[in-house]
């Protein structure tokens, strides 16, 4: 087989990697007119590389920056460079993409102005990463003023316990006769002491959710840790108007886990639910367990079925990414589910997600069977 030698020229090599480069790159020349555009540039905005030479370089910025297109590019032919660290791209199909512009002039022997050259970089995942270092900022500062709170709240909660204990040994003292006021102080006592007793209940919950520190994996029923997510997530529950239909009972379903961070993905999922079927007539969430195989080990399967909007089929391998979500800007971060499939597979489990628009999503946990 012989190859034909081919001769390639300096300005080719120089095509190439300009072609090759990850950044988009264009020229511009004293009118604004794009004199030459590099193959990213092509699949950053979806331009062909022949309609792009024919543009100029303000139909491609976003509206909204259009101003400061204008004076920096007086600004560049003056000085003869530019950084601009943050400016918005504007796509065929009308997607704004934030990018980085390093501008540079170039100029004839005689000092005239003939065209810029620019690179320009595509920062979605930069701006996605500081904004989920700004939420991780606020949910540690969240954590760590829910743990102040739930101390404080046992003080006083303390106090209260007590001298209703010793208000109920008063009362218990004589037998109250039905319908008397005494009878119905009993009563308003053992109110207080069933509500002090949730208050303190979920205090502990704030408190050791929010310790964020190591645990040891130990034997954990599966009832209880739902039981417990239903708990933390009741009022939630109560204002979305969700009907829960909860099939796990109680001594049946063991697992070796470490119990807060169980709780964390039954508390995350539970909460998805309860916002998937926001504002729809039927709401109801079923929570079952059975048993299955996984990588050939017993397992137990469970399901939380909603009767939500759905998720739509294209969207369906992506759920699990980071900083992906499909619900309203400031009501997500995107981070939900891929902390409870890092959880899951961390304790040698996994997760998997089927969906029909309008009928509803079913997640389904697969976790290894205590001592299997």
């Amino acid at each position: 087989m012989r190859i034909d030698k081919i001769e390639i020229r300096d300005a080719d090599i120089f095509e190439i990697l300009l072609d090759s480069f990850p950044d988009m790159i264009h020229s511009i020349d004293d009118n604004g007119n794009i004199v030459y555009t590099n193959k990213t540039a092509e699949k950053l905005l979806g331009y062909q590389r022949e309609e792009l030479l024919g543009m100029n370089i303000r139909e491609i910025y976003a509206d909204k920056v259009l101003k400061e297109v204008e004076a920096g590019f007086s600004d560049l032919k003056e000085r003869g460079d530019k950084n601009i660290p943050e400016s918005w791209l504007k796509t065929k199909d009308g997607e704004e993409i934030p990018v980085e512009i390093r501008s540079f002039s170039i100029y004839d022997d005689e000092g005239h102005f003939l065209r810029t050259f620019s690179i320009l970089r595509d920062i979605r995942e930069i701006k996605a990463l500081q904004q989920s270092l700004v939420q991780a900022g606020k949910l540690a500062a969240i954590g760590e003023l829910a743990s102040g709170v739930a101390h404080d709240i046992n003080n006083p909660l303390t106090v209260i316990l007590l001298s209703n204990e010793m208000l109920m040994k008063e009362v218990s003292r004589e037998e109250p006769e039905a319908g008397t006021p005494l009878q119905r102080v009993q009563d308003y006592a053992e109110d207080i002491h069933r509500a002090s007793k949730s208050i303190q209940k979920l205090a502990d919950h704030l408190r050791n959710f929010s310790r964020g520190v190591a645990e040891d994996s130990e034997r954990v029923d599966l009832h209880d840790t739902i039981a417990d997510a239903l708990f933390i997530t009741g009022n939630k529950i109560k204002t979305a108007n969700v009907t829960v239909e909860n099939s796990v009972e109680k001594g049946e379903y063991f697992i070796d886990a470490r119990p807060n961070q169980m709780e964390q993905v039954f508390v995350n999922l539970i909460g998805n639910a309860c916002d998937a079927m926001s504002g729809l007539e039927n709401r109801r969430l079923t929570i079952s367990i059975a048993k299955g195989q996984h990588e050939g080990a017993d397992c137990w399967v469970c399901k939380l079925a909603d009767t939500g909007k759905g998720i739509p089929k294209d969207l369906l391998g992506d759920v699990f990414q980071s900083f992906f979500t499909t619900k309203e800007k400031g009501k997500g971060t995107g981070l939900g589910l891929s902390i409870s499939r890092g959880i899951i597979s961390d304790h040698k489990g996994d997760i998997e997600v089927t969906s029909e628009i309008d009928v509803g999503t079913t997640f389904a946990i697969y976790l290894p069977c205590a001592g299997s």
